[in-house]
């Protein structure tokens, strides 16, 4: 499963969908994508009314997604675990995208993201299949 990162999730959804996103998801259509809850709350977080929120939930949950993995106990423990492991390498995520990325490996995922700057980490990518999706 492709799980979105919230910069992905928004170049796509918005009025005005970037180009390169559109092209990337369309070479991976075949394959189910996923979001976190992490990257729910983010996505969701930028609409300031009640009704709009749940509108864009509705067409995420209907027509963009196939899964909304919950970040659950299991995820918890993977992020713990990573976090351990990049501390040794003098790696770190902040919280948020640490959680996004344990979600993704805790479910066997890759996780597609256009943090370039955070995700392209070789201690980063010998824990997780990361795809950079370029937007330069």
């Amino acid at each position: 499963m492709l799980y979105l990162d919230n910069d992905v999730l928004r170049k796509f959804a918005s009025p005005d969908p970037d180009p390169k996103v559109v092209d990337y998801l369309n070479r991976h259509r075949s394959e189910p994508w996923g979001i976190s809850t992490v990257v729910l709350y983010e996505f969701l977080s930028y609409y300031e009314s009640p009704g709009t929120r749940q509108d864009r939930l509705y067409t995420l949950d209907t027509q963009v997604v196939d899964d909304i993995a919950s970040f659950d106990e299991d995820a918890a423990i993977e992020a713990a675990s990573m976090e351990s492991s990049l501390s040794k390498t003098d790696t770190s995520l902040d919280a948020a995208d640490l959680m996004i990325a344990a979600t993704a490996r805790q479910r066997g995922g890759v996780l597609a993201t256009s943090n370039k700057r955070d995700f392209d980490k070789q201690p980063i990518r010998q824990l997780l299949d990361v795809d950079i999706v370029d937007v330069s």
